[in-house]
């Protein structure tokens, strides 16, 4: 999958190219972008129309990337507070089974214990016979 990306994002950016290339005369033409406020009225100096669209994309970018980086931190913050939800969850099922093997008259590492000393004393009794 990586490479078919790699690949993908190749050709996009090779017709790109073959776009500007075979337009030089229309993206090297020098234009002046005018905004006109209802109080003011701004314009930039004569500018390649390549600049112009590199810094549209641009704007476009920053922008979208700000969108997205709200709806990200939010996310961040359900996905904290979901696993700080699983944590005591987690604690809830520890201290349950734990209950659940006090209520059975021990705990399984008692158990484990009983069974380990039972196995060396057997040993013990067959090194000795």
């Amino acid at each position: 999958m990586r490479k078919f990306k790699i690949g993908f994002w190749a050709v996009i950016f090779g017709l790109m190219g073959i776009v500007i290339f075979q337009n030089q005369d229309f993206f090297m033409a020098k234009q002046i972008l005018s905004i006109d406020f209802i109080f003011t009225k701004y314009e930039t100096p004569e500018l390649h129309r390549a600049i112009l669209f590199g810094g549209i994309f641009l704007t476009g970018f920053i922008i979208s990337y700000i969108f997205t980086l709200i709806d990200r931190l939010k996310f961040r913050k359900v996905v904290k507070s979901l696993g700080a939800e699983i944590d005591s969850q987690n604690e809830n099922i520890t201290l349950l089974i734990n209950e659940l093997e006090s209520v059975k008259g021990g705990s399984s590492g008692n158990n484990k214990e009983k069974e380990e000393k039972e196995e060396k004393e057997e040993e013990e009794e067959q090194k000795s016979a």
